[in-house]
């Protein structure tokens, strides 16, 4: 079931983050370099979900992991959804009124923009906050369908709706070629996802769609949880999103749409990961109700399956940026700034994702405390050291303090939740991390060295499709989980 759930995350993971990537050349294209920073600029809107969760996502998700564990009450988790549907519901009439009197302050006073009349910017905007709400009600629902495990069924969704969004929209603005017809089509696909799934999780177990059930009860006897999520939420969303924040209003919208290509394209990364942890969620968790004694199992195979994933392809990005950016899109801007900010946002997002896997153990069992802890840290030290790099150095300042703080936390602060929660493993972890890192240098510098501007766009294609696979055979080598294979099999040939 595991496989089939890692195998199934990944393929939705990757069609979905292919296309959000491929697409963006054809969005410039025909909407304007300006109007793509709109469409970046809502990308950041909706990271601001997982504040607007308030944590009732992973708290939805750790429900259903207690009722697959044979622990919760289905009644009560049914009584839950509901509650949470309704408080969602409530709250997003507020945030829509809000936005409307937001639109002229955001077009007219934050952004700089050249091209884009204020009146489009203003529909926009009020566009982009209704995505926002309609992305919270999805991200309630995902974490539904995540916590009962229904993972490949999931990603049925999430392909069959990443297809709508990004490819079926093309004619659209191709006959309309403004971005208010962009925002339209993008809210009408994620209504619709979310209707997908909420009919997947009802039909699961057993709740109907149209209901006036409301608890405060069942409500605030999770608050707790939830609210430990929502902070660590808020704390992650600043310090993901701050530099994004600063340089939308310190650079012209034209340079930032610039800015956000080349981290729409490192944040790959990220996406790699997601499918990962996705998949060991519910084990961490069914793990930790059932005396979590696997859980340090779980744990390292989730952090050797994550690096094998990253790290070659942080090492693409690193050694060779001109190669990928020119790969991507021909007509894409091959400055040095932008290649720097996709150096270092490639490593520090790879560093981030291995970082991560730390929260899930906490989070199954229960005690975010710690996590709080270091978040709040990591906040005080990024944010005002981001604010200085993005307003005196740009773009390029901005992504070294987020590289810099990205390694912090996965050599120093992941080492101290390791000691709490899984005593014993420092010693390891680092040391198959160094191992794997190690193994992909040599091809990287190779790469770094190779005069690649004259091949064209197959020739990069099969250039930096062979350095990654052969990054990955090394890391692969290395990994312990082939090791201990490999020794195992040699044992048996020798006994037989």
């Amino acid at each position: 079931m595991l496989r089939r759930s890692l195998l199934a995350n990944f393929v939705g993971q990757m069609v979905t983050v292919s296309l959000g990537i491929v697409m963006v050349p054809i969005y410039v294209r025909h909407l304007g370099v300006e109007a793509y920073g709109l469409i970046a600029i809502n990308a950041v809107l909706l990271a601001w979900v997982l504040v607007l969760d308030f944590g009732l996502s992973p708290t939805l998700c750790r429900e259903l992991g207690s009722l697959r564990a044979g622990t919760g009450s289905k009644d009560e988790v049914g009584l839950l959804l509901e509650s949470l549907e309704k408080l969602i519901l409530g709250t997003s009439v507020v945030l829509f009124v809000l936005s409307i009197f937001a639109a002229p302050y955001f077009a007219e006073r934050w952004l700089n923009a050249s091209t884009l009349p204020p009146s489009e910017i203003r529909t926009a905007f009020v566009l982009m906050t209704l995505t926002a709400i309609a992305r919270w009600l999805c991200a309630l629902y995902r974490g539904g369908v995540i916590g009962i495990d229904r993972q490949v069924a999931l990603n049925g969704i999430g392909i069959t709706f990443a297809v709508i969004r990004n490819v079926l929209v093309v004619p659209i603005i191709i006959a309309w070629p403004r971005v208010e017809f962009f925002f339209v089509w993008q809210l009408i696909a994620i209504v619709g996802e979310a209707v997908a799934m909420r009919i997947l999780l009802g039909s699961t177990i057993d709740i109907p769609i149209f209901s006036t059930r409301f608890s405060w009860k069942v409500l605030s006897s999770r608050a707790k949880l939830s609210l430990s999520i929502a902070l660590s939420a808020l704390i992650w969303a600043c310090t993901a999103q701050i530099d994004k924040v600063v340089l939308s209003k310190v650079l012209p919208l034209a340079d930032f749409a610039v800015f956000s290509m080349a981290t729409l394209l490192a944040s790959g990364i990220m996406l790699l990961a997601n499918p990962i942890q996705q998949a060991f969620i519910p084990r961490l968790t069914t793990e930790s109700f059932g005396g979590g004694e696997r859980i340090r199992q779980m744990y390292a195979l989730a952090s050797e399956v994550t690096s094998l994933a990253v790290i070659p392809v942080a090492a693409v990005f690193a050694f060779s940026p001109e190669a990928v950016l020119r790969l991507w899109s021909a007509s894409a801007p091959v400055t040095p700034d932008a290649l720097r900010t996709m150096q270092c946002y490639a490593v520090g997002n790879a560093c981030s994702a291995l970082a991560s896997l730390a929260f899930f153990v906490q989070y199954a069992k229960g005690d975010l405390s710690l996590h709080l802890k270091g978040n709040i840290g990591f906040l005080i030290l990024f944010a005002p050291a981001v604010l200085y790099g993005g307003i005196h150095f740009g773009a390029v300042g901005a992504a070294y303090v987020w590289l810099g703080m990205n390694l912090l936390l996965l050599f120093g602060w992941v080492m101290i939740v390791h000691r709490k929660f899984i005593d014993g493993i420092n010693g390891s972890w680092y040391r198959g991390l160094a191992a794997r890192v190690l193994a992909v240098i040599p091809i990287g510098l190779l790469m770094s060295r190779a005069d690649l501007t004259a091949c064209s766009r197959i020739g990069l294609f099969c250039v930096l499709s062979g350095a990654w696979l052969a990054m990955l055979a090394l890391t692969v080598a290395v990994s312990p989980i082939v090791q201990r294979k490999a020794r195992h099999l040699a044992g048996r040939l020798v006994l037989n």
